[in-house]
């Protein structure tokens, strides 16, 4: 069986650089899944999870937005405005930050645009701490016979 081989880039740093085997993540219009041998598309990433699996191993990360681009010859690129793995979210953190914009909210006479940031903040914390809450349990990557670049 094929494999793809993709690429993850913030603007900080290149967070995977790898051969999987299916990669979700998730876009304005929808979750989508990769597989080997998708047709060529570009999506705009929303915030929330992207899963990568490869044989037995599995990879949860936290993506807030960006762009995927599905190639030719099974390549895929994502510019994820930031990610970090589901072990490096600070749940608490995480928390305080909802906490923070649901107060904005309601507390103060917003703006239009100062509206839409607080929303776009809510939304980016709310993927946070969804992922980590889901993963909670695992502290690390999940390893079997696939290995992932960390």
């Amino acid at each position: 069986m094929s494999k793809l081989y993709f690429k993850l880039v913030t603007p900080e740093k290149t967070v995977a650089d790898q051969e999987a085997d299916s990669l979700s993540c998730p876009t304005s219009l929808g979750q989508i899944t990769i597989l080997p041998g998708h047709i060529p598309l570009v999506g705009n990433l929303v915030p929330g999870e992207l899963v990568i699996k490869s044989g037995n191993s599995e990879l949860f990360l936290n993506v807030t937005g960006g762009f995927v681009e599905v190639r030719p010859n099974n390549q895929i690129v994502i510019l994820a405005d930031a990610a970090e793995h589901h072990y490096e979210i600070d749940e608490q953190r995480a928390k305080e930050a909802v906490e923070r914009a649901k107060k904005a909210m309601t507390e103060t006479k917003l703006s239009a645009q100062e509206h839409a940031q607080v929303t776009a903040a809510l939304e980016r914390s709310l993927a946070r701490l969804n992922v980590a809450k889901k993963h909670a349990h695992r502290k690390t990557p999940i390893t079997g016979e696939g290995v992932f670049n960390e």
